[in-house]
């Protein structure tokens, strides 16, 4: 799914079509040390999250429900790998047990819309994940988007 309700949450307000990237731009002191201009990337990471932990379990419920099957069922979960912290969240919330959850921050982290592909490459070149695994892969982020889909390898 998608929502661009929460658009002012994750932009980049000047470049591309929408305004002009700005020479000019005045620069924005956010009161935490952080300086940026209206050409830079704002991610207001407290609503991101708050997004997240919300559609995140709702698209995994779903998913197993749409193909009939159940977490038990499932060998292994791929996640985008957006931030140790909220991954770690996700994973306790929806109950999934940590031997059957793929996390890479320390060498590879968030590589944004390569994330997944990665570690699925990593997994199966690692022998976590064998043929005949099924494999819940769960994407969110950029739009307020996500999905999930389940993979038999």
């Amino acid at each position: 799914g998608t929502d661009g309700s929460g658009y002012k949450n994750l932009i980049v307000p000047n470049g591309g079509l929408r305004n002009r990237y700005d020479v000019n731009a005045k620069e924005i002191d956010d009161g935490s040390g952080s300086i940026r201009t209206e050409n830079n990337l704002y991610m207001n990471g407290p609503e991101i999250f708050n997004f997240t932990i919300k559609a995140v379990p709702v698209v995994v419920n779903q998913c197993l429900e749409k193909n009939k099957t159940n977490l038990d069922e499932i060998n292994y979960v791929i996640f985008h790998q957006a931030n140790l912290f909220m991954i770690e969240y996700l994973r306790k919330k929806i109950k999934i047990p940590k031997e059957k959850f793929y996390i890479d921050m320390l060498y590879t982290g968030n590589t944004v819309s390569a994330t997944i592909p990665i570690a699925l490459k990593n997994c199966i070149d690692s022998g976590v994940v064998k043929k005949g695994d099924k494999i819940l892969l769960v994407g969110y982020g950029v739009g307020y988007s996500w999905g999930a889909t389940i993979v038999k390898i």
